[in-house]
């Protein structure tokens, strides 16, 4: 028995020009659906402007960006992660002093 016995014609392996035009024709693909993308992207934007100042905020304070939110985030929890490490060495530091082995 040959090795093409069980194997259909569409199990060959591609030649390397073969692999690179689906390749391309795959890039040219992402290419026009991005652009599409982007296009009704602006399209929703014009059509839907948003607000320039949230309520909450006032005309004296600067509007923070996602960049600012996401780092006042993390330094929140990084705050509660480091509080609950030094309770956690607090209480194993007080079993270890009253409690005999």
């Amino acid at each position: 028995m040959s090795q093409h016995d069980w194997q259909s014609d569409d199990d060959l392996p591609k030649t390397r020009a073969d692999y690179r035009r689906e390749q391309e024709a795959a890039g040219r693909e992402f290419a026009e659906r991005d652009r599409k993308r982007v296009a009704v992207e602006r399209k929703y934007a014009r059509e839907h402007p948003v607000e320039d100042e949230p309520e909450d905020v006032g005309p004296d304070e600067p509007t923070p960006t996602s960049a600012e939110l996401k780092e006042q985030r993390l330094k929140r929890r990084l705050n509660w992660a480091i509080f609950w490490l030094v309770l956690g060495i607090v209480a194993v530091f007080l079993i270890l002093f009253f409690v005999e082995f």
